[in-house]
């Protein structure tokens, strides 16, 4: 072996020890995804992201209301990548709302794997299952994604469990009913959903985050999170969408993405207006003309 080999081989070796400690090191130096306009690309990690990641170290149990289209499925497919790639016997269960969804969702963290370096793939665990809803390696862990309604989580023992847009699962308390007891023996979980109107499941469930009623930490990143995304690029949001649609799809804050989102039956917006002009105990009803509104009795 002359010099350049061997000088080639302690870089790579250094690399891959980087890599096993420093996730967002990893990401944002090897990791691809396919951007929707640009093809493939390396995944920048935006300084939310890097938040979300050390959140995620951090807490077992992690709850977090998001606006859509933000990049949070994309994380978290590299996320449970990153585990089970660099660190042996991870057991890993994606949730998602149907089985087309699981498989898209696993389908990101296998299109990042195939576009590792040659010399990674080679130093790396072998893969061993080959399958749309799961893959493994011989290092002993693997990623299985699968729907809620399987039930699938039920009787294993699982170090992560990613519960992928939470508040429209069929049956979102079955699946805490399913994944409450592996996470109890140690596992973590990871709820990401973005609203779907107040007073369900996952309403009660972030409620009980934000209060410490229950054990989940609670993370909101609203349409602005992505630095793409300006002024202009929400003003033709409002222009072009019903009000508890941009509510539930680009909340700019946890309560209007509840109160506002989930189809409602009356314009909220007006509702919030109008009340400013009733008083406490009094009977009777608002009559708005034209711009003026008036409380009558």
């Amino acid at each position: 072996m002359n010099m350049n080999s061997r000088l080639a081989e302690l870089k790579q070796e250094a690399e891959w020890r980087r890599c096993v400690k420093d996730e967002s090191y990893f990401l944002q130096n090897y990791w691809h995804i396919a951007h929707p306009a640009h093809g493939r690309i390396l995944f920048g990690l935006r300084q939310a992201q890097e938040e979300a990641i050390q959140h995620w170290a951090a807490h077992r149990y992690s709850l977090t209301l998001k606006a859509r289209q933000i990049g949070w499925s994309t994380l978290v497919a590299a996320h449970q990548f990153w585990l089970a790639f660099f660190h042996p016997d991870q057991n890993i269960i994606d949730l998602s709302r149907t089985e087309r969804e699981s498989v898209l969702l696993l389908r990101k963290s296998k299109y990042g794997y195939q576009h590792l370096p040659k010399w990674m793939v080679e130093r790396g665990p072998k893969s061993l299952v080959e399958h749309q809803q799961r893959m493994g390696f011989d290092n002993g862990s693997q990623i299985t994604s699968l729907p809620s309604a399987s039930d699938p989580a039920r009787g294993e023992s699982a170090t992560l469990i990613v519960v992928d847009e939470w508040a429209f699962l069929p049956n979102p308390e079955d699946a805490w009913s399913s994944i409450e007891p592996v996470a109890d023996v140690g596992g973590r979980i990871i709820g990401l959903s973005t609203a779907n109107g107040s007073g369900n499941f996952y309403h009660q469930l972030w409620v009980g985050a934000t209060t410490g009623a229950n054990k989940f930490e609670p993370m909101f990143y609203p349409w602005s999170a992505t630095e793409d995304r300006g002024d202009s690029w929400y003003q033709e949001k409002v222009e072009s969408m019903l009000p508890w649609q941009l509510a539930q799809e680009y909340p700019t804050t946890p309560e209007e993405a509840f109160v506002k989102s989930g189809n409602p039956v009356f314009d909220l917006d007006i509702l919030e207006e109008m009340s400013k002009h009733t008083t406490f105990g009094e009977t009777g009803y608002l009559h708005r003309n034209g711009s003026a509104i008036e409380f009558r009795t």
